[in-house]
């Protein structure tokens, strides 16, 4: 007779390595033509040490992540004692054209003498990508119009436009157009002239759209002639960024007449503003990568009749890190 005493092959404990990989570390949202970074952790938690092997990264239709999804990237394990992990990260370009909630996984490539080959791939992990809202400017007048250029970062086809007459009045829809590459031009028509009026948009792509863009305004021009504008009284001032490049900033008085404003960074044309602003944020101060150096800027106030003679140059030194 058999005696079932717990001796034979079959009835010893399991030994060898045990893979599993955690659920990926993943942004919950990311803006329409971004990367992002992806973080797994693998854990041995078998009897052996396990041998060297492959991790793939994978882009899945559904929440169920298996080793048919699309592969990503993938990077190679080092050996892994028994309750020992590894950190793999990749970078992630999302596919283009697609928006809203993509799942992402990986799966480790099963080892021959693995105890348990059916838990080699993670859960699940959800990206949403978002269109991220437009940025608008206006860049042409007559005393009847304004024509603003609306920018986004992809993935939109067309802008909802809203308008305001005064600072405190209420945004209302104003048109509709479709989007044309990375800049879209609108030109509102019918308005009053020596006016000022502001706008907001919002990038659509069929049913999903961004969040409102911040607004963004224009001054008509006068009807009849009119003089060139006198120059501005400008300022300036440095901008300390923390852990990163100084930016400069520059501002000047309001013009009578003038209903947008030339910025030249040494000598060279950097920005047109519109009025009503004042202001302007220079992000790339340094004429060359790398380099801290002193900047000048000088304004001309504009009109349909052309622009004014130079402002005073001010003058913003913009010092290596650590001498504030």
């Amino acid at each position: 007779m058999a005696c079932a005493c717990g001796d034979s092959a079959t009835d010893l404990p399991p030994d060898g390595p045990d893979l599993i990989v955690s659920v990926p570390d993943v942004p919950a949202s990311v803006a329409y033509g971004r990367t992002f970074s992806m973080d797994v952790t693998v854990l041995n938690r078998g009897t052996r040490t396990a041998g060297r092997t492959q991790v793939f990264f994978l882009h899945s239709a559904d929440q169920t992540i298996t080793t048919a999804d699309a592969v990503v990237g993938s990077e190679f394990t080092d050996t892994l004692a028994v309750d020992w992990e590894l950190s793999v990260r990749i970078r992630v370009e999302p596919p283009r054209g697609e928006l809203g909630t993509l799942y992402y996984g990986a799966c480790v490539d099963p080892l021959p003498d693995e105890i348990d080959t059916e838990n080699n791939c993670s859960v699940a992990a959800g990206v949403e990508i978002f269109l991220p809202p437009p940025l608008g400017a206006v860049v042409d007048r007559t005393h009847a119009s304004l024509t603003s250029r609306i920018v986004s970062g992809g993935g939109q086809t067309s802008y909802q436009v809203y308008r305001r007459r005064s600072e405190a009045g209420d945004f209302s829809r104003v048109g509709d157009v479709s989007a044309s590459g990375e800049e879209t031009s609108y030109t509102d028509t019918g308005l009053e002239p020596n006016t000022v009026y502001y706008y907001k948009a919002v990038a659509c792509n069929g049913a999903i759209c961004s969040d409102e863009s911040n607004e963004w305004g224009g001054l008509t021009e006068v009807v009849g002639p009119v003089d060139i504008p006198a120059a501005p009284e400008i300022r300036g001032e440095k901008v300390n960024i923390s852990f990163g490049t100084d930016k400069a900033r520059v501002h000047w008085d309001a013009v009578p007449w003038a209903t947008y404003y030339r910025v030249y960074q040494d000598n060279d044309l950097d920005a047109e503003v519109s009025a009503p602003a004042l202001s302007y944020y220079d992000n790339h101060p340094n004429t060359s990568l790398g380099a801290y150096q002193t900047t000048t800027y000088k304004v001309r106030a504009c009109n349909k009749a052309g622009c004014s003679g130079d402002s005073e140059t001010v003058v913003i030194t913009i010092p290596p890190p650590g001498n504030k």
